[in-house]
């Protein structure tokens, strides 16, 4: 799940991105670099792959489980560029936009708007539909549930 970005400043493009990279899988080696933020003014560390590095530029890889990050914080982090940019969220398992379904608190990854009307549910979440277990999400409870525009 991801989301495009560009800087204010030069309008640089860059994307935002929360990945599932299994162990052992990533195409190069993550380095620690050391280099200068011309945002905070003083020398960083990041974790930067050379393979992205060659294809794509600059990358900093931070994992969700590490230090102060969870999964909630890390979704809310890409939900703030959305919000104030208008961005369109990328995912990348193809569900439906719509269809209505009840949930469970154990489903919730985190609220994303100020009200909390809004939420970020994990991938197999539980589709029940008045109370009756559907079963949990997938191209063919999806098709047994109500659409909604």
């Amino acid at each position: 799940m991801g989301v495009w970005e560009r800087s204010p400043e030069k309008q640089r493009l860059h994307f935002h991105g929360l990945f599932n990279i299994p162990d052992g899988t990533i195409p190069s080696k993550l380095e620690k670099k050391r280099d200068y933020s011309t945002t905070t003014h003083r020398m960083q560390e990041t974790i930067q792959s050379k393979y992205f590095n060659e294809r794509f530029g600059r990358n900093d890889f931070k994992p969700v489980n590490e230090y102060e990050y969870t999964l909630g914080s890390a979704i809310q982090y890409l939900m703030k560029y959305i919000e104030k940019t208008g961005e369109r969220i990328v995912y990348s398992k193809g569900l439906y936009q719509y269809f209505i379904s009840d949930i469970t608190d154990d489903d919730v990854v985190c609220p994303y708007d100020e009200e909390e009307h809004k939420l970020i549910l994990f991938d197999d979440f539980k589709c029940h539909d008045e109370g009756v277990y559907m079963g949990n999400v997938c191209d063919d409870v999806i098709a047994l549930m109500r659409k909604s525009n």
